[in-house]
């Protein structure tokens, strides 16, 4: 019965992986540690890497000795009278063993060579598990960011409707007393539902940016209710400091992780390379046996032992296909390394120029732009409330001042978007 329930649990699927708990609210930081215990994709990069740590393994395996043992019986034979040479009964023995070609695999460095592309091919793993995690790590920051903006336009709608509402309502009590014309009042009505407009669709935005979020997180099923902490408040990143464009370029090329597992694949595909030269060399084995016959009553031959050596003879066929697709493989991992390069330039010179924009568009918005959208605004406001300023007046100062600041965030956004797509190019934090 244990032996049956054993084997059902043997049998039995793997469990499913468990959706993660969501904290509430969460914040940047821990949502970074969720992912790297619960993101899918990386959960398969392991998984890959572990297989090439298994074939490291199998490649510096020696084959095993080979082993044969043999019974021979030759039966009696009679010639008649005339012929006196019968043949009695005979029988034997045979006993060897064979190195498998196990000693020339050794001498000839096909097993060395195998090792080094084998332990490249692992380097190369691990180092695409750390670049996936580069990736998706700046992916997952800037769904946060994007959730976060999502929140700050939510809230600010609220807050422009709110003030929409407070007007709306000391508009009506002026229509009622006179002051205003009924075709004023329409107007602020109007506001105000637009107002409501915005903030139905800030709330719809934000609720998708959490969607987006809570998929990378690895949430199945049903989305969970979460909120998020964190601010977009402008801070330029200490590890920002004194830098340059060539200082960043430097920091990738030497950090980056695709191109360590570029440069692992190129050394393995060398490897191979020789090895497939290597190849040419026949697998010699090497063999021992020993033979024994004997009659029932005494010893027809004396015991021997035989010494040999088997192999294909490299005739007709010397590897010509094998090492024509390494050369090949080898000329794209160089390839593909080059372009790994050239990406990285690439990488860190777009964000860098994103950086640069959006850091000085933010910095505009704090020094001028914001202050004296929201004076104007207010100054508009109490002038109209006063009857010193027309409804159109004060309604346009109220739609610059919500779009600047609407900007705003979205300037915000796009900072540290490409701070994090700096982290990303360079393979360094920097906040």
């Amino acid at each position: 019965m244990t032996a049956l329930l054993l084997a059902a649990a043997l049998a039995a699927p793997p469990p499913p992986l468990e959706a993660p708990a969501l904290p509430s609210p969460m914040t940047l930081a821990q949502a970074e540690d969720i992912f790297l215990s619960h993101g899918l994709d990386l959960l398969v990069a392991e998984a890959n890497a572990r297989g090439a740590a298994g074939d490291l393994a199998a490649a510096g395996a020696h084959p095993n000795p080979g082993a044969n043992v043999g019974g021979l019986y030759s039966f009696a034979e009679n010639f008649g009278a005339a012929n006196p040479n019968n043949s009695p009964a005979v029988w034997g023995w045979t006993a060897g063993v064979t190195d498998n070609a196990a000693i020339e695999d050794q001498l000839s460095g096909k097993r060395s060579l195998r090792i080094e592309a084998a332990a490249q091919a692992l380097a190369a793993a691990k180092q695409s598990v750390a670049d996936l995690k580069r990736n998706e790590l700046s992916q997952l920051r800037q769904a946060f960011a994007a959730a976060l903006l999502a929140q700050d336009n939510l809230e600010f709608a609220r807050d422009v409707d709110r003030s929409y509402e407070k007007t709306l309502k000391l508009d009506q009590i002026r229509y009622q007393k006179g002051d205003i014309s009924e075709a004023d009042l329409a107007k602020i009505a109007v506001a105000k539902l637009e107002a409501d407009q915005v903030v139905t669709q800030a709330g719809q935005g934000f609720d998708v940016a959490k969607t987006a979020l809570a998929f990378l997180l690895g949430a199945r099923g049903k989305i969970p209710v979460f909120a998020i902490a964190g601010s977009l408040a402008y801070a330029e990143p200490q590890g920002l400091a004194g830098k340059s464009p060539d200082d960043l370029l430097a920091l990738g090329e030497a950090r980056r992780p695709d191109l360590e597992a570029a440069v692992a694949s190129r050394k393995a595909d060398e490897a191979l390379l020789t090895q497939a030269r290597r190849l040419v060399l026949p697998d010699l084995a090497l063999s021992l046996t020993y033979l024994a016959q004997a009659l029932p009553s005494y010893v027809v031959t004396p015991p021997s032992l035989e010494l040999g050596v088997s192999g294909n003879l490299p005739v007709f066929y010397q590897q010509q296909g094998e090492i024509q697709r390494a050369e090949a493989n080898l000329d794209t991992a160089r390839d593909q390394e080059a372009k790994v390069r050239a990406q990285i330039a690439s990488d860190v010179g777009s964000a860098w120029a994103g950086y640069r924009a959006t850091g000085e568009l933010v910095r505009r918005m704090e020094g001028e732009e914001l202050n004296q959208a929201k004076l104007s605004r207010d100054l508009e406001e109490l002038m109209y409330q006063k009857g010193a300023a027309s409804l159109l007046d004060y309604l346009d100062a109220e739609r610059t001042y919500t779009a600047v600041n609407l900007e705003y965030h979205q300037d915000l956004a796009a900072y540290w978007t490409a701070v994090y797509q700096l982290e990303q190019a360079t393979a360094t934090p920097l906040r």
